[in-house]
């Protein structure tokens, strides 16, 4: 029998899909880059948000599945308006064995195994390839694994001009990876049907000490360890399922 040409066939009946939403989110409400907002006082605007995410695994009493490797969120590319920051960046996994999960768990960044490779071991598609070679750092042997970039209205005159500080927050490293961040929820999954989970990552909290008090955004060393280290602890609470 010859075969047929076409869309794939549907998934089997006993699989269904889940999906993942991210979007950032400032003051409670959905992230626009090159808006204003308050900062210390003063005003601040960001013009890249995004991290990688590996490992994703949802889990029930019967074992683990494993939803992806690794992926890559670009934020800048579904920031630039409020309806597309309302939606945000959304990822499908499909095929997942239907069923009751009652966790999901994922790390932030690149963990070691992967992050001895470089671009040219992948397609270029791939989330680690070609394509994001912007996202690796040869002086670091590391992919970047988190991008904040922006500006800081210093002078507090309300308008950017020279006077102003342009920031840029990159991490990298195995030393900080962020490895098993875990989510309780119950998720009920049944046959050719979508489940869909909300993350909000709050810019805001990222930017801060763990007692609450914002970052001072001063020109910094962006090989700093202990700020990179911050940073990729603050996902665990910038970072809430919905």
């Amino acid at each position: 029998m010859a075969a047929s040409c076409g869309k794939e066939p549907p998934p089997p009946v006993d699989t269904a899909t889940i999906q993942l939403s991210f979007r950032a989110i400032y003051d409670g409400e959905p992230l626009v880059l090159q808006k204003e907002y308050e900062y210390q006082g003063s005003i601040v605007r960001f013009s890249r948000i995004n991290f990688y995410l590996a490992n994703l695994v949802a889990a029930n009493d019967d074992g683990e599945t494993e939803l992806s490797e690794i992926q890559f969120i670009d934020l800048s590319l579904t920031h630039n308006t409020l309806p597309d920051a309302e939606k945000g960046t959304v990822m499908n996994f499909s095929r997942i064995p239907v069923g009751t999960y009652n966790l999901l768990r994922f790390g932030v960044g690149v963990p070691a195994d992967l992050n001895k490779t470089t671009p040219s071991d992948y397609s270029t598609s791939h989330p680690l390839g070609i394509d994001n070679s912007a996202e690796y750092w040869e002086a670091w042997n590391s992919y970047i694994f988190a991008k904040i970039e922006g500006q800081f209205d210093e002078d507090g005159s309300g308008d950017f001009d020279g006077n102003d500080i342009s920031f840029a927050y990159h991490t990298g490293t195995d030393r900080v990876y962020e490895q098993d961040i875990e989510f309780d929820n119950v998720l009920n999954l049944n046959g050719g049907e979508t489940t869909n989970l909300d993350f909000e990552l709050d810019i805001k909290t990222l930017l801060s000490f763990k007692q609450g008090d914002s970052f001072d955004l001063k020109p910094h060393d962006p090989n700093n360890l202990g700020d990179m280290i911050l940073i990729m602890e603050n996902f665990r609470r910038a970072l809430q399922l919905k």
